[in-house]
């Protein structure tokens, strides 16, 4: 691989301006890929980790943030039979669970395991990978840790809540749900009403209503409570549409709301690094080698909304502060060989 070179966005500390310098190029070992990083979508944990090293994810410094990625398959390790040199694909890769730099996808060419990479036809490198992180969060949130099941294998009878359904891992649990077969209640804008019906939810009520609950609660039972907003009123919610009898929900984010009632549990995790945890290997299969492709290349979920932001590597730096800021609504987008 000598006659091409790598160039990353290296972080010297936290809180520091990124450093666009030289990186080695890598050979993939056994099980692994390198990949021609053609796009990075900057992520709200990416931003966080990037200004005040969130949960000190980071453990030694200099470090290559960007955990996704869609780009050309640059070189194949050993053990691999299914992936060849310029395949198109989008990826996960452990960087942030192992500390591993070449795993970075903030630079021009990234390692990541073979089992976390997924085919995406004639799709977009930009589409693919501004779908596939918030889709595996919402899709990890309910299957994984709230027990739905996979697409076809509900009942309508059972209801799911979604709140917070306008942003893109609410919109993408709408689908989900909806895709599975169950029925979906959500909340949102007044004027998101049509666009969420149109993904899949058969009641629309406003969050910001007084009495937002009360209407939830005729709606109800749930048996699948998700906040994609993680904020501290859904937390609050749906722990209060839990009673009498109690249950769990599962949220984005862990709010300060204090104690929850004994027969109430909020499940919080980084769903969207769950494939890179052995446990869940089995779901981590059928994600990227059934579902995710399907997903993208035939179209069983909306596109996700996405801005490309010019300038390649230098460009992660302003990127990474507006995002942090929620300056932007859709996904950034980057691509590291610009520039």
């Amino acid at each position: 691989m000598s006659q091409h070179t790598n160039t990353a966005a290296f972080l010297p500390g936290p809180g520091s301006t990124l450093e666009i310098s030289s990186a080695p190029l890598y050979e993939p070992q056994h099980g692994e890929v390198v990949i021609k990083n053609e796009a990075v979508a900057i992520q709200p944990f990416d931003a966080k980790v990037h200004d005040a090293n969130i949960r000190g994810t980071i453990k030694s410094y200099p470090f290559i943030l960007g955990s996704n990625v869609a780009g050309t398959v640059y070189a194949v390790g050993e053990g691999i039979e299914d992936l060849e040199v310029n395949d198109k694909v989008v990826a996960d890769t452990a960087a942030y669970v192992t500390g591993d730099t070449r795993m970075g996808t903030w630079q021009r060419y990234a390692v990541t395991r073979r089992r976390t990479v997924a085919k995406i036809g004639n799709a977009s490198f930009e589409q693919a990978v501004a779908l596939s992180f918030p889709l595996q969060t919402a899709v990890a949130a309910l299957h994984l840790y709230l027990g739905m099941g996979k697409p076809g294998t509900g009942r309508e009878e059972e209801r799911v809540l979604v709140w917070g359904a306008g942003g893109a891992v609410g919109t993408y649990a709408v689908q989900y749900a909806k895709s599975v077969g169950h029925t979906v209640i959500v909340t949102a804008s007044p004027r998101d009403v049509e666009r969420q019906k149109s993904l899949g939810a058969s009641e629309v009520v406003d969050y910001k209503a007084p009495d937002a609950v009360s209407q939830l609660r005729e709606l109800g039972p749930y048996k699948y409570l998700f906040t994609a907003s993680g904020d501290k009123n859904s937390q609050q919610a749906l722990a209060s549409l839990l009673q009498p009898s109690g249950g769990v929900f599962a949220s984005v984010a862990r709010s300060d709301i204090g104690e929850l009632p004994e027969n109430v549990k909020l499940i919080y995790d980084a769903f969207s690094m769950a494939t890179q945890r052995e446990e869940f290997a089995e779901f981590a299969a059928w994600w990227y080698d059934e579902y995710l492709p399907k997903a993208i290349s035939e179209s069983l979920v909306q596109p996700a909304k996405y801005v490309v932001r010019r300038g390649g590597l230098a460009a992660l730096q302003e990127a990474s502060r507006d995002v942090l800021e929620s300056k932007v609504k859709e996904k950034i987008v980057v691509n590291p060989q610009e520039g």
